[in-house]
């Protein structure tokens, strides 16, 4: 029986897309937290980042961030 096996190489090949996703979720949280949102609330915007890969902090990002209007 042929099972997926995650071998050494593959981790080195996904690391620095792991590495971004995981750096992008801890700005946006520090950002979501700090700073506030603008549509939805906080810990929707926490788990949208955390759980929607890449597309979630850059969207937040895009739309959810709190403006500043100086």
């Amino acid at each position: 029986m042929n099972g997926f096996v995650i071998t050494k190489n593959m981790i080195l090949i996904l690391s620095p897309l792991i590495l971004l996703q995981f750096s992008l979720a801890v700005y946006c949280g520090i950002k979501i937290f700090k700073e506030g949102v603008q549509n939805l609330n906080k810990w929707a915007w926490f788990f949208i980042c955390l759980f929607v890969n890449v597309i979630g902090p850059v969207l937040f990002l895009l739309v959810g961030r709190k403006k500043e209007f100086k």
